[in-house]
């Protein structure tokens, strides 16, 4: 039984851009999660919403979990532990 995703379009995607991928991942979640804090845990209402708090989130999310965070993890790991790749497929 093989089990395919439901879209392949954002896996192909994933694989063909993993750092924009990366980059849109880090960005859409760290928004999200401002947002639901802002909703569920402050109790405002969507016209309530503080947006310039979520511009700095997106922000955030962005240049330092998505960009910076790309270049610790995958860019310098691989200089660092050579050998990252060859475990990571273990």
């Amino acid at each position: 039984m093989t089990t395919s995703s439901p879209s392949p379009a954002p896996e192909s995607f994933a694989k063909s851009n993993p750092f924009a991928f990366q980059i849109i991942v880090a960005t859409l979640k760290t928004s999200a999660a401002d947002l639901l804090t802002q909703v569920v845990a402050e109790k405002k209402k969507i016209g309530e919403i503080d947006w310039k708090r979520n511009g700095v989130f997106v922000v955030f999310g962005t240049f330092y979990l998505g960009a910076f965070q790309w270049f610790i993890m995958v860019t310098k790991y691989r200089v660092w532990f050579p050998t990252m790749d060859r475990f990571a497929k273990l």
